[in-house]
């Protein structure tokens, strides 16, 4: 099967409203996304490439050198957690693949790159609160539910796509990822101050962690593609 989506982006608060009015072909796409990632088969890999419009063209079935793997599935090695078990532990690190990919495809940021994010953040609990109030899948702060849509944090969908739309905001802003990890750990504000990754422990560590993830994940899809 193929399916081709234009890119879009709505990566500014102006934009926030046009993703209540989500594109009917993003709809679509999504849809036969979800079979894909919920049916363990071999047709849950999915591949992608970008033409000169700026078009993206899905398959599962590549016919050509210019598709490269977007998403496959996890493979077992990494549900044996090894870094940040801040909240509650055995749970299933795939259950919200099919929302992580939605918001990755909306706001055009790196599956694996989500996926670490709400692993070092969550550890998948949707209901995790840290000691500082921030909750849910992404731990958002609560001053940051309106201006991200999220009526009910611990919603999985509304807060992976409020969260994946302020990180977006923060890799637009400082455009390399240890940096907007550092921004969504610390604040922009902080991030700012001492223009590169702040002098603190925890998110020094934050950024460790996430890009350790991260480098895993995305190391795995590279060795099965």
């Amino acid at each position: 099967m193929w399916i081709i989506l234009q890119d879009c982006n709505l990566s500014t608060k102006g934009e926030i409203m046009k993703y209540q009015q989500k594109n009917k072909w993003i709809r679509l796409f999504y849809t036969v996304i979800t079979l894909f990632v919920c049916i363990p088969s071999a047709g849950a890999d999915i591949y992608v490439f970008k033409d000169k419009a700026g078009v993206r063209h899905f398959t599962n079935v590549p016919t050509s050198p210019k598709y490269h793997l977007y998403l496959k599935s996890v493979p077992p090695k990494y549900s044996d957690f090894s870094l940040g078990e801040k909240f509650s532990t055995n749970l299933d690190p795939n259950q919200y693949d099919h929302l992580i990919l939605k918001a990755s495809l909306l706001h055009d940021v790196d599956f694996s790159l989500l996926k670490s994010i709400i692993k070092v953040e969550s550890n998948f609990d949707c209901h995790a609160v840290s000691q500082k109030g921030a909750k849910g899948l992404m731990q958002i702060m609560p001053q940051n539910f309106s201006f991200l849509n999220i009526r009910n944090p611990f919603d999985p969908e509304q807060n992976i796509m409020g969260g994946t739309l302020y990180f977006k905001q923060m890799l637009e802003k400082f455009n390399k990822i240890e940096l907007a990890l550092a921004a969504y750990n610390a604040g922009p504000t902080t991030v700012d101050k001492y223009n590169g990754i702040p002098p603190i422990s925890e998110t020094k560590g934050y950024v460790k962690k996430v890009m350790s993830h991260y480098k895993d994940m995305s190391g795995s899809k590279k060795k099965s593609a």
